[in-house]
């Protein structure tokens, strides 16, 4: 059963403490917008427009300048007065106890923990429903309408926006994603795919080793989830095991789509009786742009503008 909920103040978290290292530098400083914006910044535009009053961006400490600089310069004035920000670190020792108790130190670690720890890291600055992204994505609006209605049709389940597989491609060669298995709008699974590109036969990958032919339709996960505050003990739970076994390693990393799958997969027994975690998907409809490699920069640059442009325009394209 689902409950209104819309009074209640809904977070848009940023994950955006990566090292940009395939790309050569910081991806959530770099400029793809008509007016120069980065891609973080038109994420918060979209949030705030679909009615999310809060964003909390995960970061490294040397980012927190560029991006103060970045509310300053003209964000905070395009955003409602109520619109408010905040910063967290992904540091490398911010761990659940138990996990932490397993390791004699950090120093071996090349790269943070991962998406799953990237968002562990904001839970004393998230509270209640929350969406997340990645920093350097562009989702588009109706991603964050679709997020925003769909957080306020449950206090409890926890939900994707997937996007077409045809609309997550690149001119530039073979991509991986994450293929979505899902039924009566629920998500099932979740299996990724490597090397997905345009042939004679059609959208070809492989899975497990094995190529396979995709239908251009089929929703794929792009890291654009809604969750509710049980989040955080399902990652808790699932950094104390990931630590476990792979806590010695340089840049092993636990990945939210880990976190949600076991979740899944897993019966909790709560006030409301024996259950299993509900994932709802809803699709969107527009291009998602993401950049990888320096070449790629180029590319959905041009094509953000152009869809950023028919948009100011009124025009509507596919």
């Amino acid at each position: 059963m689902t409950t209104n909920i819309k009074n209640e103040a809904l977070s848009l978290v940023i994950m955006a403490a990566g090292l940009g290292s395939r790309f050569g530098g910081d991806k959530q400083l770099a400029s793809f917008g008509t007016n120069g914006e980065t891609m973080l910044e038109l994420s918060i535009l979209s949030a705030s427009r679909a009615g999310f009053s809060r964003v909390v961006l995960v970061i490294r400490p040397e980012l927190e300048d560029a991006l103060q600089g970045i509310f300053a310069a003209g964000l905070t004035a395009k955003l409602p007065s109520d619109f408010s920000y905040d910063f967290c670190y992904q540091a490398m020792d911010d761990l659940p106890p138990a996990a932490l108790a397993t390791l004699s130190d950090v120093n071996h670690r090349l790269k943070p923990w991962g998406t799953a720890h990237a968002l562990w890291c904001a839970r004393d600055k998230v509270k209640g429903r929350m969406a997340v992204i990645n920093a350097d994505d562009y989702y588009g609006d109706s991603a964050f309408e679709l997020l925003f209605s769909g957080l306020n049709e449950s206090k409890t389940d926890w939900m994707l926006v997937a996007y077409p597989l045809s609309l997550t491609l690149s001119e530039h060669g073979g991509v991986n994603r994450g293929v979505c298995l899902v039924e009566d709008g629920q998500l099932q699974s979740v299996a990724e795919w490597t090397d997905i590109q345009q042939s004679p036969s059609g959208l070809v990958g492989i899975c497990q080793g094995q190529e396979g032919v995709l239908s251009p339709s089929v929703p794929v996960s792009m890291t654009c989830w809604g969750f509710a505050p049980d989040i955080f003990l399902a990652i808790e739970a699932e950094l104390i095991h990931f630590i476990a076994a792979h806590g010695q390693e340089a840049k092993s990393e636990c990945f939210l789509p880990d976190v949600v799958q076991h979740s899944m997969a897993t019966v909790s027994i709560g006030d409301g009786g024996i259950s299993q975690k509900c994932i709802r998907v809803k699709t969107a409809q527009e291009s998602w742009f993401g950049v990888t490699y320096p070449q790629d920069a180029v590319w959905v640059k041009q094509k953000l503008l152009e869809l950023l442009n028919n948009k100011n325009n009124g025009v509507i394209s596919d």
